[in-house]
């Protein structure tokens, strides 16, 4: 028999349906034993309670849970409680859960005894001595011998104090699952146990399960509870801890991270360099959906990757973080920022990376914030001198996406690097243009855009090397295969290509050769 344990739910729906896909997958949840507080500093207690009522689940109340439906504590509005965020919390979660719910939860016991797999279960929400007691792996053996001998079973489960652990006092085994909704350890991930019992084989496996925060934290946002909540949720911390580090007050105007992290670089496939920067981002924040968008930049070429870059960003939803790292500075004393620029987020080293993205943002009237990265908490401890990808860039961009602000990442500054961008010359009957970026398919795209020429585009003639071209096509199906030929591509820029062919090949040109158009 497999048996389920969650504790501390705490209002997470998402993080429950995770780990009950995760339970499922594993043949463990014919039972699924609940020990309590199910609601509370989560946004979702009333769809929490009404999955309790599967026939499958056994339950017993928590200490959160009495507290939110006392109809005491709702008539003096939780004054018994310090802290004004979690009595809003409290009042917020009474009124949020159905006349029903609130019903089924005070008709539970606050511990239970249950026979399964020919042991005896004791589930508590906090030790068989009180609810509110707080278990922890470092409890000292004498006070779990105590508690042995007070719950007289073969297996005692615990919640109320967020730690998972297991351990064997004498004949009685102790589980504690961790918290499933509200991790206090750092590690946003929902916590769980499964209990496998073979005849007097019991085995326990602790596990962590990603999920999705963000309709967590939407829900949330929307709520009109403090905003601290919302950072409970990302960071895997405790309300305290979180308004240690971060703040009880959130700008409500913060861009929320949408939880997908882009990579582009020059480093290329053929190394480790692209693996170990996902893997450091799987560590600090596992739920983070990572996307490529290219690790072929040309190497240590900044105008190459700041092209590359602009292009792909805008068709990513807001709150997309795009970790760049083309750094010909690193080890240097180049600075490394993280900025909100619009609607997304980007991390790079200071060398004019961000500048196409910097312009387009001004140019738009969006906004613009940007910080250095010099607060070491937010880096990996002792950082190379020359992976500053892996040290500093990619943990930035997991701490972003766990919505850690700006502002704690580091000191703000007001004058990101720039580079110089190559414009188009004007002429007496035309441009004098350039190529500024040559694809993988040898098309040379040039900084001349389409809306610099003429209407009627059959009047253009252009001068490369000793090629001469007249017109410009609207596809390539409009060519003939092999032909040279202009078009405008895909990033609305004049370009030059040779069909089913190489025009860089062909025309022996690269980067900086000069195009001259006439109309």
């Amino acid at each position: 028999m497999k048996l389920t344990i969650l504790a501390d739910i705490h209002g997470n729906l998402p993080a429950l349906k995770a780990v009950l896909r995760h339970a499922q997958g594993r043949g463990a949840t014919e039972r699924i034993l609940n020990l309590g507080d199910a609601t509370g500093y989560g946004p979702f207690p009333n769809k929490i309670v009404n999955g309790m009522h599967d026939v499958r689940w056994v339950n017993i109340l928590g200490n959160y849970d009495k507290k939110a439906v006392s109809k005491a504590n709702k008539e003096d509005g939780w004054k018994k409680v310090n802290t004004p965020d979690k009595r809003a919390m409290f009042d917020w979660t009474y009124h949020a859960l159905s006349k029903r719910a609130r019903k089924f939860l005070r008709a539970l016991p606050e511990s239970r005894q249950v026979t399964l797999g020919g042991k005896t279960i004791l589930m508590t929400h906090g030790s068989p001595a009180s609810h509110t007691e707080h278990l922890l792996p470092e409890t000292p053996q004498s006070r779990f011998e105590a508690l042995a001998e007070l719950a007289g079973v073969d297996i005692v489960l615990c919640g109320h104090s967020h730690q998972a652990f297991t351990r064997q006092v004498g004949e009685t085994l102790f589980i504690n699952p961790g918290s499933l909704g509200r991790p206090d350890d750092g590690d946003p991930r929902a916590s769980y146990a499964i209990l496998t019992m073979d005849g007097d084989d019991l085995r326990v496996e602790h596990f962590r399960v990603p999920y999705d925060l963000m309709p967590s934290v939407r829900k949330l946002r929307r709520s009109g509870l403090p905003l601290v909540f919302t950072q409970v949720v990302r960071q895997g911390l405790n309300y305290d801890d979180v308004v240690d580090q971060f703040g009880a007050d959130s700008d409500p105007t913060m861009l929320d991270p949408c939880g997908t992290v882009t990579l582009m670089t020059d480093f290329g496939l053929q190394d480790h360099f692209i693996g170990v920067m996902k893997g450091v981002i799987a560590r600090i924040a596992p739920q983070a959906k990572v996307i490529d968008i290219s690790h072929q930049v040309q190497p240590q070429n900044i105008q190459d990757g700041a092209r590359m870059l602009a292009e792909a960003a805008p068709y990513f939803p807001a709150g997309a973080v795009h970790v760049a790292v083309v750094d010909p500075g690193v080890g240097t004393s180049r600075r490394a920022i993280a900025a909100r620029i619009g609607d997304q987020f980007f991390v790079a080293p200071d060398n004019g990376l961000l500048t196409p993205v910097l312009e387009a943002a001004e140019a738009a009237g969006e906004p613009i914030a940007a910080v250095e990265l010099d607060r070491p908490a937010y880096w990996l401890p002792d950082p190379s001198s020359s992976f500053h990808g892996r040290d500093i860039f990619s943990p930035a961009g997991a701490h972003l996406v766990n919505g850690v602000p700006l502002n704690v990442l580091g000191t703000p500054l007001a004058d990101p690097v720039r580079i110089e961008k190559t414009a188009p010359v004007r002429t007496e009957n035309g441009w004098e243009a350039e190529v500024v970026w040559v694809d993988v398919f040898g098309n040379l795209s040039t900084n001349l855009t389409e809306d610099q020429l003429p209407a009627d585009k059959d009047t253009i003639t252009l001068q490369i090397g000793d090629e001469t071209l007249n017109g410009v096509a609207h596809t390539f199906a409009n060519a003939k295969p092999g032909s040279l030929t202009a078009i405008i591509d895909s990033s609305g820029h004049l370009a030059i290509a040779v069909v089913n062919g190489s025009a860089a090949e062909r025309l022996g040109v690269g980067l900086g050769g000069k195009v001259t158009v006439t109309h």
